[in-house]
């Protein structure tokens, strides 16, 4: 990745605090790196200035007049009063003219506890309304907007963040204004649906009060009731960087997180729906073992047991192959290449089950989306878990040279381009292990399953298609008797005689980074929130893929 050249950096005073800053910041931006928060409804740092809401006038020594700060550049030896008595008089005075129409909604509105308008009132208003209820003007309430968004248009403020978003980052001009003064409103025209956009639920997201709310998240929970986790998504190789919102083991949303180096503040709508490929219907609770020919539930001390014999079997008889997953995480696979070399002695070992390694630098649009659908691609290739090929795997399995097959994530072989063939190929092993988080009619080849435990259940990292390794938290404990797959790799590894590494994931991170010169040394406090990329990855991996 290349280096944007440093801007030259700027210094001026803030409410008598000394700001430096790079050259081209606005004056809100500034006013943060000091601790002061200017209020704002318009502004935000992935669209143009806008500075219509007028929440964000400050006082500038040497000008006549207030200036809004989101739309005015910092200069050397500026000197900026935030809290100014008449600029303090002026947002006061315009939160009091937003408020004027805005309807007694708070009880019943998705955005509660999340709400501008809520926050800057307790700030800077604390006034009984001079409006007559009576005369307020009243607007559609409830407008279907299509698959994703409801609007109401007396909530909204027409900060333009949405008609700003659908113009400048989603190109499809869904939103925009109609008529002029108080009966301005935003909306879509003649209120029709909004189509071809796979960007819009962003809008929910950028609304700084409750005009725009999604119809998934719209009424199931209350915002203070649900618990967060900063992660990232793992629909495809961007690994855009979100925040997970649960309650007693349930996703409510997907919400994008900002990393300027990878996602801005966005996501995409299949991106966001994701969450509920991980926790939907056929969600394994519990080990599955081949009986008499049928699978059916088991304790885990019988999968186990019967995982380690099938094992014995094949090594015996050098006949062993191992897929890893690119849906897993670096610690995970970490742990998985040494369990394949040092307790399964596989001949086989490989990852590129669908292809899609082919395609993490391929763009799937021309926003954010690419066209490799996993998140760890890149971490396999880093790791050299490409030690055969599929079709080497598949060809072993055919002309009955595997005994045992061990599958990291068994769902990924439902994308392989010859299904057909994968299913011939697993008929002929005599044992299928498997880990998988969901059933699947393929799974009933399988000799022992393992449920295993999703991304969102345990902490990690991914790389993404740039080279940069972002730690991911858990969001919530395992579902039902679920494990993650690398402590399944360590007990069997002990019961087999043999060593894998173990331990938390930031333990086995530190471990893999500091033997592994791709990971160019990093340690899991140097990933932060946005994580890092080693200076190792620019060069490494190409000749893999």
């Amino acid at each position: 990745m290349s280096e944007t050249p440093a801007k030259p950096m700027v210094e001026l005073t803030i409410d008598g605090r000394k700001a430096t800053v790079p050259d081209g910041t606005n004056v809100l931006e500034a006013a943060k790196t000091v601790g002061l928060r200017i209020p704002n409804f318009c502004y935000h740092p992935d669209l143009t200035w806008e500075g219509s809401c007028r929440m964000c006038l400050v006082t500038i020594e040497g000008r006549p007049k207030l200036a809004p700060s989101c739309c005015e550049p910092v200069k050397a030896g500026m000197v900026v009063h935030v809290a100014s008595k008449e600029a303090e008089v002026a947002r006061r005075a315009q939160l009091e003219f937003i408020l004027l129409n805005h309807p007694l909604d708070c009880p019943i509105c998705d955005q509660a506890g999340e709400c501008k308008l809520q926050d800057y009132y307790v700030e800077h208003g604390h006034y009984e309304s001079r409006m007559p209820r009576g005369l307020k003007v009243h607007k559609k309430k409830v407008v279907d907007l299509g698959e994703r968004i409801v609007l109401d248009k007396e909530r909204c403020v027409l900060c333009s963040r949405c008609v700003r978003f659908c113009r400048e980052v989603s190109g499809s001009h869904a939103l925009q204004f109609f008529t002029r003064g108080v009966t301005t409103e935003i909306g879509t025209e003649n209120d029709g649906p909004i189509t071809g956009d796979d960007y819009i639920g962003n809008v929910v997201d950028i609304c700084p009060v409750g005009a725009l709310t999604a119809k998934d998240f719209r009424f199931r929970q209350r915002v203070w009731f649900l618990k967060s986790a900063e992660s990232v998504c793992g629909h495809c190789s961007t690994g855009c960087n979100i925040r997970v919102d649960s309650k007693d083991g349930v996703v409510y949303r997907f919400v994008p997180r900002r990393n300027p180096e990878v996602n801005k503040s966005w996501v995409c709508d299949p991106g966001r729906d994701s969450y509920k490929l991980l926790q939907g219907p056929g969600r394994l609770l519990g080990p599955r073992l081949r009986r008499a020919g049928v699978l059916g539930p088991a304790s885990w001390e019988e999968a186990l047991d019967a995982a380690q014999a099938a094992i014995a079997h094949g090594k015996g008889a050098g006949q062993i192959a191992a897929l890893a997953s690119a849906d897993a995480s670096n610690e995970a696979l970490y742990v998985f290449r040494a369990f394949a070399k040092d307790a399964l002695g596989a001949q086989h070992l490989d990852y590129r089950v669908d292809g899609s390694h082919e395609r993490t630098q391929v763009m799937a649009d021309k926003i954010l989306r690419h066209a490799d659908p996993h998140a760890n691609n890149t971490g396999c290739a880093w790791l050299g878990l490409g030690k055969s090929s599929m079709n080497a795997v598949l060809e072993a399995c055919e002309k009955d040279q595997v005994k045992t097959l061990y599958v990291m994530r068994a769902e990924n072989l439902k994308h392989h381009p010859d299904p057909d063939r994968v299913k011939r190929a697993l008929s002929r092993v005599e044992h299928v292990i498997a880990h998988a988080t969901h059933d699947f009619p393929e799974l009933s080849l399988a000799s022992v399953v393992f449920p295993d435990a999703t991304y969102l259940e345990q902490d990690g990292t991914f790389v993404n298609y740039q080279g940069r390794v972002q730690r991911f938290r858990r969001a919530y404990p395992p579902i039902g008797e679920a494990w993650p797959a690398a402590a399944v790799f360590l007990q069997l590894a002990r019961r087999l005689g043999g060593s894998v590494p173990s331990g938390s994931a930031e333990k086995l991170f530190d471990e893999m980074s500091a033997t592994e010169a791709v990971f160019g040394g990093l340690r899991w406090k140097d990933l932060g929130l946005m994580g890092a990329a080693p200076r190792a990855a620019q060069t490494v991996a190409a000749g893999e893929r």
